[in-house]
């Protein structure tokens, strides 16, 4: 059996449609062909990119890739610049067949949470976390399924679940600083912020480079209203990692809308947001709001009615509306502005 890492990351890229081709108005228009999917999921831990004998990076199980290339038994991976063997990867269309098969033939802690990673990736939340759940009960020591049921339940928005499964993995001792931002993270959807900045706190003391604990304690400190100490925590974790998109992101984000005007820079916003999309290449539908409401800061109002329609197109519903009521503003020659954080918080 191939032996697991103790945590994994699940990553994900995104796949763009083609411009449709014109036709004269008195010919019927034929039917658009069969898309191909490039997309494929890795089904190896640790899978290796490789460019000639170097190894360029590696991807975790479930990660989802796009290829634009294939050679022989390798397929160009353009985003990470490098190929991976067609043997650690399956079409993304067959990825769960695949490890259902895996279940039938070994049915094990590791084959269930290996689904569930899978499952994760391909937004089937309440599936995965079935999945975590059987791997536990087949291994209540396989503490990298906790974790992962944990961030599911996040997702799903069930904090208390969430904050219960890292807490347990803490508990065993595990010491990475991933799961104390993981809990961290659970404790702010519940509002806890103290709690969760100690959570952040703790992840960097056990790795200082740890760039996800100093952008999600900027996160905290930000709705807490502490903005000193937010604008430090984004800068350290761009200055970690200067291709953090989330952390540039969010970091634009203030500078665009904070309630203190004394943060306001729309030049640098707009900076920071036009980077951040375009390691997201533009699809990100927040990414695309940031930067929408940093041309409005920086006085570049068509530009931002611009970036808040795409931003509007791609998001979900809930995010729809949030977005139009800035659109109006912004139609109307106004930034906008956050409002201040409630006393008390």
């Amino acid at each position: 059996m191939v032996s697991r890492p103790a945590f994994v990351l699940i990553v994900c890229c995104l796949s763009f449609g083609t411009s449709a081709v014109p036709v004269r108005g008195d010919e019927d228009a034929p039917l658009p062909p069969d898309a191909p999917d490039n997309r494929v999921m890795v089904i190896q831990w640790d899978a290796e990119l490789k460019s000639g004998q170097t190894v360029v990076t590696r991807v975790p199980l479930g990660a989802v890739l796009e290829f634009s290339e294939t050679n022989g038994s390798w397929k160009w991976i353009a985003a990470a610049k490098g190929w991976i063997n067609e043997s650690h990867v399956v079409p993304i269309g067959r990825a769960i067949q695949h490890f259902d098969a895996r279940v039938k033939n070994e049915p094990s802690s590791q084959t269930f949470h290996e689904r569930g990673i899978a499952r994760v990736a391909l937004g089937q939340h309440e599936a995965a976390i079935e999945d975590f759940s059987e791997a536990i009960k087949r291994e209540d020591s396989n503490l990298a399924a906790v974790n992962d049921r944990g961030n599911a339940h996040r997702y799903l928005g069930n904090a208390d679940a969430a904050i219960s499964d890292f807490s347990r993995v803490i508990d065993g001792d595990v010491k990475h600083p991933g799961v104390f931002v993981n809990r961290g993270l659970a404790r702010q959807m519940k509002g806890m912020l103290d709690k969760a900045i100690d959570d952040f706190n703790a992840a960097i003391q056990l790795d200082p480079k740890f760039a996800p604990a100093w952008e999600a304690g900027g996160s905290s400190r930000y709705e807490s209203g502490d903005f000193t100490k937010a604008y430090q925590n984004y800068r350290k974790a761009i200055e970690i990692d200067p291709n953090f998109a989330r952390a540039l992101n969010n970091l634009a984000w203030m500078l665009a809308v904070c309630p203190d005007e004394h943060y306001l820079d729309g030049a640098e916003a707009v900076r920071l947001a036009t980077k951040a999309c375009q390691l997201a290449e533009f699809q990100d539908a927040g990414f695309l709001d940031t930067l929408a409401a940093a041309h409005a800061e920086n006085g570049q109002f068509e530009q931002a009615v611009i970036r808040a329609k795409e931003a509007i197109e791609k998001a979900d519903d809930k995010r729809k509306s949030d977005i139009r009521e800035r659109l109006q503003g912004y139609e109307a020659g106004k930034p906008y502005r956050q409002p201040p954080v409630a006393s008390g918080v």
